[in-house]
């Protein structure tokens, strides 16, 4: 007869679904992951290249209170682990879908937000593909939208490879780099997402 686990052991067991071919998707843990966090906030190219803010440097405390907020106003928050020789336990990134307020919970529409650090961009497409199976099949929402500035082409590239559609813009609405630059807002719904992936399956 089999002995039951106790809660250390339940902690260590993997979670069914919460990984891909190439990568695994960890809940956010301070202890474990404020560091990586805020060298990630900070350093990443990715999010340079994602983010409209002015640039600053960013303390431990700062990064800790954005990953707190990421973590009470989000569906998931996830660290995201490479599974293979190449980047085999490291996080390389991190994925969160916004939550709408309790008012609009209906309507089943959430924002995706990703970053990858960009010596490990070749698996972006792949986190995408499992961040909308999971947004579609287990938390059954409707739409997921994601607004890319026209500056991030790279982010462009894998919205529109993993089926996202542009709606349209905010004209020059970022100033970057001593330059005006667009907001383009792309979305993609779950039965064109389930049209794609059974013609994927083809």
């Amino acid at each position: 007869m089999d002995s039951e686990l106790n809660s250390d052991q339940i902690e260590e067991l993997p979670s069914k679904g919460f990984h891909s071919t190439n990568l695994e998707f960890t809940s956010y843990n301070s202890r474990e992951h404020d560091r990586f966090f805020k060298s990630f906030q900070e350093y990443s190219s990715s999010i340079i290249d994602a983010c409209a803010s002015s640039p600053q440097r960013m303390d431990l405390k700062f990064t800790s209170s954005v990953a707190k907020h990421l973590q009470r106003n989000s569906h998931l928050f996830m660290i995201i682990y490479g599974n293979t020789a190449y980047c085999e336990d490291i996080p390389i990134g991190t994925l969160f879908f916004e939550s709408s307020h309790r008012d609009m919970a209906h309507h089943r529409c959430s924002k995706l937000g990703i970053g990858i650090l960009k010596e490990y961009q070749l698996y972006q497409v792949e986190a995408v593909d499992w961040a909308l199976n999971w947004a579609f099949n287990s938390a059954n929402l409707h739409r997921v939208e994601m607004t890319v500035p026209s500056w991030n082409t790279q982010m462009g590239k894998v919205c529109e490879a993993t089926g996202f559609r542009i709606e349209g813009a905010r004209r020059e609405c970022y100033f970057k780099d001593g330059e005006w630059w667009d907001e383009v807002i792309m979305s993609v719904l779950k039965k064109e997402w389930k049209q794609r992936e059974a013609a994927r399956k083809k």
